[in-house]
């Protein structure tokens, strides 16, 4: 299993290259930045990580159709892969971070995430692209520079529907927080559809956003923990019924505001809600501890690798270098061959 890396889109291009350049140096496979329309633009932030790097893989995630459309996303797509020869990835995604700004019909996010795949993937130097799409029809797109080795494309998805269109026509899939029970079945998922579409799991990606909140201070770890949970797959009762009951789902619906509230102060104080359900939920979320019991906790990582995961991406908040380095020291290590 891969090691890959996700930042939160705050910071300027210079600081993200010298993040890439920290992680590239301590094996990190690739390093992701999560998408926010208010943020700096990923593409272009990118570029001197493009060009102060050799090996690590650059990925967007995740980044929607709806709200770019698919040959301006291509174009910047390939942009990338040839700034930094051959190194793109990106996160097709349906709706993510764009609908805390604005709304979106997402009826047909399905349709519209597919034919996004499918113009990146189909789009070619050596000939144009004629695609009849009920979303995106497209004709006559040839962008001849386009040479490099074709960046990796991944399906944001964690649903059925979503899970099987990814099977068909994406290089992976990128899962985000999903909790360890639920992974074989959703392996066994993509085997079935990959086979049916005559693919096999070989050289396909099977990833998993998980939140790593390790710090020296435990107690400083379980408050950056506890302020981001409600980013946790929103805590929607699809991730949480696997480790809790149904009273206790439904008390964490209920609650949502207090989560919400927690976020946006920053705190890691969440009312109306019993201490028990926060720790159950911290850790089948998330990895929260101190720096010293890292290795203790490195099983769930271990059991997630056995589960057939060939990359988990650990999502990274404050102190990021720091972040960086124990995961240089401690974690790529443990998962070498």
């Amino acid at each position: 299993m891969q090691i890959d890396i996700a930042l939160e889109p705050e910071y300027a291009a210079s600081e993200l290259a010298e993040l890439a350049v920290l992680a590239e140096q301590n094996g990190v496979s690739t390093i992701w930045v999560t998408n926010d329309p208010q943020a700096r633009d990923l593409f272009m932030l990118f570029t001197r990580a493009a060009e102060a790097t050799k090996k690590i893989r650059l990925g967007v995630m995740a980044i929607s159709p709806l709200e770019v459309h698919p040959l301006k996303l291509t174009g910047a797509l390939l942009t990338l892969n040839e700034m930094s020869n051959g190194r793109a990835s990106l996160v097709v995604g349906g709706g993510g971070a764009i609908l805390a700004n604005t709304k979106l019909d997402l009826s047909r996010r399905v349709r519209a995430v597919r034919e996004c795949i499918d113009i990146i993937k189909e789009t070619s130097a050596t000939r144009p692209l004629n695609y009849p799409g009920e979303l995106f029809p497209v004709w006559n797109f040839q962008p001849r520079w386009a040479v490099d080795t074709p960046p990796r494309v991944l399906a944001g998805a964690n649903r059925e529907q979503m899970l099987r269109m990814a099977a068909r026509r994406a290089d992976g899939i990128h899962l985000s927080d999903i909790p360890l029970p639920l992974i074989p079945d959703i392996r066994q998922t993509m085997a079935t559809e990959l086979a049916a579409n005559d693919r096999t799991l070989e050289n396909f990606e099977f990833n998993n956003f998980w939140a790593f909140h390790v710090k020296a201070d435990r107690t400083a770890a379980e408050r950056e923990a506890r302020s981001r949970l409600v980013l946790r797959g929103m805590l929607m009762p699809h991730y949480i019924r696997p480790f809790l009951s149904e009273a206790d789902t439904q008390l964490v619906r209920d609650n949502m505001q207090s989560f919400y509230a927690a976020f946006h102060k920053h705190s890691d104080v969440i009312p109306d809600v019993p201490e028990p359900i926060i720790d159950t939920l911290l850790k089948n979320l998330t990895l929260t501890c101190a720096s010293s019991e890292l290795d203790a906790h490195l099983d769930v990582l271990h059991e997630f690798a056995a589960a057939g995961l060939t990359h988990i991406t650990l999502g990274l908040h404050d102190d990021p270098a720091d972040a960086i380095r124990l995961i240089g020291e401690r974690v790529v290590p443990a998962f070498k061959p």
